[in-house]
């Protein structure tokens, strides 16, 4: 396993057609490189198993491992599970080779003279997008105190369906049926 602390890369300049596999290891330092407010810190393990031919590159690339942030209900610092399996096609060429129409997201043009592919941004896209909308911990599990403070909010003010711009037009609607 290779420490990562700033960027994932794979060499391409050297490497023989066929499969070859790269083992990193990704932490939160990793992800604070890319501004993330949204993870706090990470224990990734990333396998990028690469494909070579003569006229493209295939990669996939397999995350696991647990990522921290914050608790959407209490605040407190919540551990989310993380499988990703992805794969990217690299074609060789420009960008203004790329076929525009095909409208493929997982397919990246790379020069070939390039000595190594970065696929950091990759990684950290691949990991935000399999954390669930809604981080939250399970039922039972968040912090009492902000349980505790936010029942108590909850019961001192009008309930939400008052707040709503629309909730007059429930009541036309029931005096209609009427």
């Amino acid at each position: 396993m290779e420490k990562v602390i700033d960027s994932i890369k794979v060499p391409l300049r050297g490497l023989s057609n066929g499969s070859h596999t790269f083992e990193y290891q990704a932490d939160g330092e990793f992800f604070q490189t890319f501004g993330s407010e949204i993870i706090k810190d990470a224990v990734c393990a990333i396998s990028i198993v690469v494909t070579k031919s003569r006229d493209f590159i295939k990669l996939e690339c397999t995350i696991t491992g647990t990522v921290t942030v914050e608790c959407d209900r209490c605040l407190d610092d919540l551990q989310i599970p993380i499988e990703v399996v992805r794969g990217l096609l690299v074609k060789y060429g420009s960008e203004e080779d790329a076929d525009s129409d095909s409208g493929d997201d997982d397919v990246m043009m790379v020069e070939e003279t390039a000595a190594a592919l970065d696929l950091s941004q990759f990684v950290y896209d691949y990991v935000c997008l399999a954390l669930p909308l809604q981080m939250v911990h399970p039922e039972g599990e968040c912090n009492p105190l902000m349980t505790a403070y936010l029942a108590k909010e909850a019961g001192g003010e009008a309930t939400v369906e008052y707040n709503m711009p629309f909730s007059g037009l429930k009541d036309l609607l029931d005096n209609k049926n009427n």
